[in-house]
């Protein structure tokens, strides 16, 4: 509670404060006021109260006193008896005592013990003071005991003390009386106090207000401030020194704001994205071409962490050397996958500062395609320019050795070395075939080409495919749809139906299935041929189409080179997608 008061103490402005410290020192000085001069009033009222009870005890007794003769000569009358001769004093004590209401005032006649009062009805019994009236030794007394006040006093006939004359009160009357009276004073002291404390308030509203309009001057420049200075004159020199400050502070905001929009004019013009992030990682600015890759506008970025709204960088490149840069304070480069989505490739600048780091980057995503398939032209241009130049002069002599080998075989002295000749006849048709392939590769092949339906082309091979694949206990499937007639070679595209088929059968294991699916997409006709293997390790994909790199035993290394080489004459896309579940190929056609 108390760290609560002391938070609200300080939130509140000094208007407030000097308000809140006059109301707390007016009611301090008003109960000081009342404990100190309450104290000195309770004692003159007990005073009081006491002189008031012992004057009218006193009249009392100089009326009875004056009344003794009369009252004896009553007792000493033997014609009468007991009960008249106290009728007969009661009438005559009634006579004194009934004036004083305001206490309890009787009379004590000790020869007849008698008791006679005032009041019938009383909260205190004659019984508390008898004790006290037996006992008296001094003329008169006045006492106070169990919160009753009295005051005794003697009747004498003959230098004898004939009975007492005696009053008394209760505390609570006095308490009363003096609380009535005490209050007036406390009420008017209150109430002086309220009018004090409004009057202050309406004082401080008006100064409050006019402090308000004095702000609003220095706001918004307005030179209508002579009612405020001549109210609050105190401001005057207040108002200009603040004036010179905000014109200097003015000149000084315009030309950073002036620099601040040629900051991010150069940002914003820029093809690179450019993002800047603070020591706690959260974006503090933003320029468009950020927003574009990230996915426009929709996404608020300025103000939040980077690892929050892109939390899949966390563990990655991106993220060490985010983290590198801003704590060894050095400029750090790097390519990597993109913050919002990972198939495009980034090529990242990140410079730090005091207050945080900038980042630069650009999409290379398609600078690195081109360069990849740049190299692989190149090197089937390479391969392609060796082919054009040896394999004739290689298939010659291989057709000579076959002629002879066969020439060999026709003779009787080498039947025993048959088995033999034929091998090698074998092995050379292998070779044969090796450079047609080879061939292949470099060989412009524009004849033949005519409109055709791929469906048709597909289902001409399908046989001998699915020949192939229940020798191998596999089976080929088809999903073909209506798809538009394209241009086509029909045997290239029988030979990459054939070289994708046939990489697939082998990498799907028995029981397994090939499925080949024609489809239309964005005006693309697209030949899919999807297997069940396991997938094309991540060491070995960019490696794919490269001319004799194979991972069978018994592969040459050109099948996909070949069919790749055979999409790009057609100018068809090729590329591939491949998991745990097996391999998918695309070939998409212009149509």
């Amino acid at each position: 509670m108390v760290f609560n008061f002391k938070y609200i103490y300080k939130r509140q402005s000094i208007i407030q404060l000097t308000l809140f410290k006059v109301i707390f020192s007016i009611f301090a000085f008003l109960i000081l006021f009342i404990l100190f001069y309450g104290q000195s009033f309770w004692e003159k009222q007990g005073l009081k109260f006491n002189y008031d009870l012992l004057l009218n005890a006193s009249r009392v007794q100089t009326e009875i006193q004056s009344r003794t003769s009369t009252i004896e000569e009553l007792k000493r009358d033997e014609s009468l008896t007991k009960d008249n001769k106290v009728l007969k004093i009661n009438e005559i004590i009634q006579s004194v005592i009934n004036g004083n209401d305001s206490y309890v005032i009787g009379y004590y006649d000790k020869e007849l013990d008698l008791v006679i009062k005032n009041q019938t009805i009383d909260a205190i019994s004659f019984k508390q003071i008898r004790p006290e009236m037996l006992s008296l030794s001094e003329f008169n007394i006045i006492s106070k005991s169990n919160e009753v006040i009295k005051a005794i006093l003697p009747i004498y006939d003959q230098g004898k003390i004939v009975g007492y004359v005696w009053a008394y009160a209760q505390d609570a009357d006095l308490v009363l009386t003096s609380f009535n009276e005490l209050s007036v004073i406390v009420i008017l002291s209150l109430t002086l106090s309220i009018l004090i404390i409004i009057s202050i308030r309406n004082h401080m509203k008006q100064i409050k207000l006019y402090l308000e309009r004095f702000c609003a001057i220095i706001i918004n420049d307005n030179c209508e401030h002579e009612n405020i200075i001549n109210k609050l004159p105190e401001l005057k020199p207040v108002l200009n020194k603040i004036t010179c400050f905000t014109d200097d502070l003015k000149q000084i905001n315009a030309a950073l704001e002036a620099s601040k929009l040629n900051i991010i004019k150069i940002m914003e013009g820029i093809s690179d994205g450019f993002y800047a992030l603070d020591r706690n990682a959260q974006f503090i600015f933003v320029n468009k071409e950020t927003q574009k890759f990230i996915g426009g506008n929709n996404v608020e970025l300025i103000g939040k962490i980077i690892w929050e709204i892109f939390p899949k960088i966390k563990g990655s490149v991106t993220y060490d050397k985010i983290y590198e840069a801003m704590s060894q304070n050095k400029s750090v480069h790097w390519e990597a996958e993109g913050l919002a989505n990972p198939d495009q490739n980034h090529e990242f600048h990140a410079y730090p500062y005091n207050e945080g780091l900038t980042v630069f980057f650009r999409d290379i995503t398609e600078t690195k395609r081109q360069q990849q398939e740049l190299n692989r032209l190149e090197r089937l241009n390479l391969i392609g320019q060796l082919a054009a130049g040896i394999s004739h002069e290689i298939r010659n002599p291989l057709t000579t050795v076959k002629g002879f080998l066969q020439f060999f075989g026709a003779k009787p002295q080498y039947i025993n070395d048959k088995e033999y000749i034929d091998l090698m006849i074998s092995e050379i048709d292998r070779a044969n075939t090796i450079i047609t392939d080879f061939l292949s590769l470099a060989k412009e092949n524009s004849d033949n080409i005519m409109r055709q339906n791929i469906n048709e082309v597909i289902n001409k091979v399908l046989p001998m495919i699915q020949a192939d694949a229940y020798n191998n206990n596999k089976e080929v499937n088809v999903d073909l749809n209506l798809v538009p007639d394209i241009l086509v070679n029909e045997n290239e595209i029988k030979q990459l139906i054939l070289n994708l088929v046939r990489n697939g059968l082998e990498a799907t294991a028995e029981q397994g299935c090939v499925t080949i699916s024609t489809y239309l997409k964005e005006d693309k006709v697209v030949l899919e041929i999807k297997d069940q293997g396991k997938g094309i390790p991540q060491e070995v994909q960019a490696k794919i189409g490269t001319p004799f790199f194979t991972t069978k035993d018994s592969g040459t290394g050109l099948g996909l080179a070949i069919s790749i080489g055979i999409a790009q004459r057609h100018g068809a896309g090729f590329e591939f997608k491949t998991g745990s579940s097996g391999t998918i190929f695309y070939t998409a056609f212009p149509s």
